[in-house]
C-alpha cells in the first residue's frame, strides 16, 4: 500500500510549511482516513473513515457534500445523515478495514482503523489515552502504526470525570510507543500540539530518540510511506 500523510498539525493555533495541515491519511488514492480539511476531498477518495467527530478530524459541511464518497463514521450525526456507522470489520475491493475502539472523548466516540490489504496491514489511530484489552487482538500482525502527537510528557493530558471516572484526553507520545512497540516494528506521530512548533527540529530528534528497538519517525505534510 502507498500511505501518504496529508496533515499533521493538533488542533491548535501555531503552524509551520511542513505542519500545516489537519489530520488526513490517504491509502493508495483511493481511501482517506479522517478529513481534517475540505481540500483532501478534491483527491477523490472512494471511501472516507472518520475516526471521531471533532472538527480537525471531520470537516461535516464538506464531508456532507461529498457525493463521490461513501463517508463511514463511528457514531449516527446529523450532520451526516447517509453516513455508514461502522460498527464491524468491512470489505472494500482489497481492503479489510477493522475498527478498534479508543479511548479519548467525553462527548464523541472514538475508533482507530487496521487497514489490510493482501497479507500487509497498519494501524491508523487519531487522538487516544488507549485501547482497551479486549481490542487489543485486533491489532496483530500490523507492520506500522500512524498515531497521535499532541503530548511529548510521559503520561500526556488525561482527565477524569468526577462522577462518571471517566478518562479522556491524550496519551504522551512516549506512552503510545511504549504500547504500539509490542505490534508494530514502525511507528509513525503526527497530529502535533502546539509544543512541538517551539523547536521543530529537536522535536522531532525528540521523537525519533524514543524508538528503542523500533522506528519511530516524525511526520510531516505529505510524508510518504510504503506498507
Amino acid at each position: 500500500m502507498r500511505v501518504r500523510i496529508l496533515g499533521t498539525r493538533g488542533n491548535v493555533a501555531a503552524s509551520a510549511p511542513r505542519h500545516a495541515k489537519h489530520a488526513g491519511v490517504l491509502v493508495d488514492g483511493r481511501l482517506l482516513l479522517d478529513a481534517g480539511e475540505a481540500g483532501y476531498l478534491d483527491l477523490r477518495p472512494q471511501h472516507v473513515f472518520i475516526t471521531h467527530l471533532h472538527p480537525d478530524h471531520a470537516v461535516l459541511a464538506s464531508l456532507a457534500n461529498a457525493h463521490d464518497a461513501t463517508i463511514h463514521v463511528p457514531e449516527p450525526t446529523i450532520a451526516l445523515p447517509d453516513a455508514h456507522v461502522v460498527t464491524q470489520a468491512m470489505t472494500i475491493g482489497p481492503y479489510r478495514v477493522t475498527p478498534v475502539p479508543t479511548l479519548h472523548s467525553r462527548n464523541v466516540r472514538s475508533v482507530g482503523y487496521v487497514v489490510a490489504k493482501g497479507r500487509r496491514s497498519f494501524f491508523y489511530s487519531s487522538d487516544m489515552i488507549a485501547i482497551e484489552p479486549r481490542y487489543h487482538k485486533r491489532l496483530r500482525g500490523i507492520e506500522v502504526v500512524i498515531t497521535d502527537g499532541s503530548f511529548m510528557r510521559r503520561g500526556g493530558l488525561v482527565r477524569i470525570g468526577r462522577s462518571s471516572g471517566e478518562r479522556y484526553g491524550h496519551a504522551g507520545i512516549p506512552d503510545l510507543v511504549e504500547f504500539f512497540g509490542r505490534y508494530a516494528q514502525r511507528i509513525v506521530i503526527g497530529h502535533f500540539g502546539s509544543w512541538f512548533y517551539r523547536d521543530i527540529a529537536a522535536s522531532v530528534a525528540r521523537i525519533e530518540a524514543l524508538g528503542n528497538g523500533v522506528r519511530v519517525v516524525a511526520a510531516y505534510d505529505g510524508l510518504a510511506l510504503n506498507v
